[in-house]
């Protein structure tokens, strides 16, 4: 089959003279070659380009390394370019990267012979045959000598000396990657060009050259995120912003330092997550948005931390301080605002622990918001809900922070209503606590009754069946606090040697408290901002009206108060010591730390204080403990925590009250 190759592609392709949409040069791979480097985990293919005249060195993008392992292109292979990158390395050499939108038309190796034309000449560097033929470097300097293929050359075995070609021609027309197809039977002098058979399919590529990059200043053409990699040297990608980190400090072996990133999406489908650290932090913190398009360039591309990110991309970009990220006036429509790779519900059960998913289903119930104390001495809020789909299973998600407080609550209050919402989870993470759940992180999204095909297909399904269908769930049940609580007396504490295990115990104890230490009952407290969230460590005053907190290497004029209640609580049983934190130690005394504690030492109303004690002492509550053993002082010891204090209900003050208002509501019928 005869094919003819778009003439002087090549240089055309090195001068940056190919400009337009429907510039997809014909030629063939002379060459192929598999590149392993130590640094890289994924496969990458060096290819020989001809187009009869001369040679040029190119990499396949890697999402198309598939044509070449299913051996549709190989050396001999012809091939149409409709997406590519060009560049200058080392002011000389100039270097072709297939992009992520290429399409290729393979061409059986037999018929190399029958494309290639006679003293091809190579561009970018010798290939190691005999003979020479000078021409012009494509930087316009001086002549430059390099190799003359032929038929009988010694450095490589490409094919030349066949029959010599007219000028090529450019495809207008081509299919996408899944319509691959190969020419059968010959072509005379008439015969239609390889593009007519295509004609009936249209390519409209987004991304096109614009331009040469090979000088500083040229502008830099956008290509999609797919074909990024190290190799390029000046780029530029327009993408949507689908999630941003906080911004947060660390400190390692390094020192300190701070670092935020955020999440891009391109039309393409495309993803990669981008990092800025400490001075490129401060520098791009306030000009990201989630939700908006930005076009940005210089950067660096280095292979992805996977402990960090959970992108299907083996390439991370750090900026620096000379990268640049230009907001898009226009909103970009052909840009999705997110993109969701959802698996059923019933998957979950055979992924490993601490996989990324995301997950759409319906919300069947919802537990009220519970304070934690973390390993690191801080608090976070907590909820669970369970969420059920059409795989007949249902999983616990465990909702994180803030999302609690938002998220969390417009569930609840459209729970509370008889309404089951929809809800999609994005990247939430697996663990195999209590069988199988997912919890939130600082990254993951959630989408309340989106408006999608999934979405209304799952709306359908429950209002006409799913509601009635019982599920499987892969959780425990673990409503309420989020784990497993068992009633226990304060005795059994003892008895049964709880908390002495590897994980602590969650249990609740009905009781009273018999005694509460009112001297230290909170400490100053920092109030700066860490994420989203207060520091909350201990400040100390510097003599100068100021408050020092080592945490955030900050002074601030005025800090906050928060509780650590020590106090007994009492049963039929006997007494144990417990401490209380913040948001139960406003459930127990009713008012703030920190107004207390300007009552008590500023106010000096030593009785109003001493009143506020002797009501909380006495008075029923179930309390929610976690106990776990702890070491003081290289000494064990059981500490018992108040995850939560609730007042108990006197029954028999509701039924006066009951009896009282039916009496109530019989006098007046008698009256009137």
């Amino acid at each position: 089959m005869a094919v003819n190759l778009t003439s002087n592609a090549i240089e055309m392709i090195c001068n940056g003279e190919f400009q337009g949409d429907d510039v997809k040069p014909v030629v063939q791979v002379a060459d192929i070659k598999l590149v392993t480097t130590g640094q890289q985990s994924t496969e990458r293919y060096r290819m020989l380009l001809s187009d009869g005249a001369h040679l040029q060195q190119g990499m396949l993008a890697t999402q198309l390394n598939g044509l070449v392992q299913a051996g549709k292109v190989q050396k001999g292979s012809v091939i149409q370019m409709s997406q590519f990158v060009s560049q200058v390395i080392q002011s000389r050499h100039c270097y072709c990267s297939c992009a992520g939108k290429t399409i290729i038309s393979g061409q059986s190796p037999m018929e190399q012979s029958r494309v290639t034309t006679a003293n091809t000449q190579s561009y970018g560097g010798a290939v190691g045959t005999t003979g020479r033929i000078p021409f012009k470097d494509m930087n316009g300097g001086a002549s430059m000598k390099h190799s003359n293929l032929n038929s009988q050359n010694n450095g490589g075995g490409y094919a030349g000396n066949s029959e010599s070609r007219g000028p090529g021609y450019v495809a207008n027309n081509v299919p996408p990657a899944a319509y691959i197809k190969s020419e059968t039977g010959a072509r005379g002098p008439g015969s239609a060009p390889l593009a007519d058979n295509y004609a009936h399919v249209s390519a409209a590529p987004n991304y096109v050259n614009r331009g040469p990059i090979a000088k500083n200043e040229a502008p830099a053409r956008i290509i999609p995120i797919a074909a990024l990699n190290p190799y390029q040297g000046r780029w530029t990608i327009k993408a949507r912003v689908t999630s941003k980190k906080d911004l947060r400090r660390y400190n390692n072996a390094r020192g300190e330092g701070k670092v935020f990133s955020f999440d891009l999406l391109d039309s393409d489908g495309g993803e990669i997550q981008v990092t800025c650290f400490n001075a490129v932090a401060d520098q791009f913190y306030d000009q990201i948005e989630a939700g908006k398009v930005y076009l940005i360039s210089r950067g660096t591309l280095k292979p992805a931390s996977k402990n960090f990110n959970r992108l299907q991309n083996e390439y991370e970009i750090y900026l620096e301080s000379t990268s640049s990220i230009q907001p898009c006036m226009e909103d970009d429509a052909s840009i999705p605002r997110q993109q969701f790779h959802f698996r059923p519900i019933s998957d979950i059960e055979n992924m490993e622990n601490g996989s990324i998913v995301d997950l759409i289903g319906v919300v069947s119930s919802i537990s009220l918001t519970v304070s934690i104390m973390k390993k690191d001495g801080t608090e976070t809020l907590k909820r669970a809900l369970q969420l059920k789909d059409m795989s007949g299973r249902s999983v616990e998600i465990t909702l994180w922070g803030n999302a609690c407080n938002a998220e969390g609550q417009q569930l609840q209050n459209m729970c509370d209503s008889g309404i089951f919402p929809v809800l999609a989870v994005k990247a939430g993470r697996i663990n195999d606590f209590n069988g199988k759940s997912v919890g939130t992180l600082s990254t993951s999204q959630l989408f309340i009754d989106p408006d999608f095909l999934e979405a209304r297909k799952l709306k359908e399904w429950f209002e006409l069946e799913g509601k009635n269908v019982l599920s499987v769930s892969l959780s425990r049940e673990t409503m309420g606090t989020g784990r497993t609580e068992v009633r226990k007396t304060v005795s059994q504490i003892k008895d049964e040697r709880l908390g002495t295990s590897e994980k602590p115990d969650w249990i609740s104890i009905k009781g009273t408290i018999s005694f509460l230490k009112s001297d230290n009952f909170c400490y100053t407290a920092c109030p700066l901002m860490v994420g989203d969230r207060p520091c909350n460590k201990k400040v100390t005053n510097n003599g100068d009206g100021q408050w020092r907190c080592d945490r955030c290497d900050q002074s601030v004029a005025e800090c906050d108060y928060r509780y650590i209640l020590q106090f007994q609580i009492q049963d039929h049983t006997g007494i144990t010591w417990v401490t209380a934190f913040q948001e139960s130690g406003v459930e127990i005394l009713g008012l703030s730390a920190k107004d207390l504690y300007y009552l008590k030492f500023e106010e000096q109303d030593d009785e109003k204080f001493a009143d506020i004690i002797r009501k909380a002492l006495f008075t029923p509550f179930i309390f929610k403990l976690k106990v776990k053993e702890e070491t003081f002082s290289d000494e064990q010891r059981v500490k018992s925590t108040v995850v939560k204090a609730e007042k108990t209900r006197n029954l028999k003050l509701i039924l006066r009250y009951v009896k009282f208002a039916r009496a109530t509501e019989a006098l007046k019928v008698l009256i009137y």
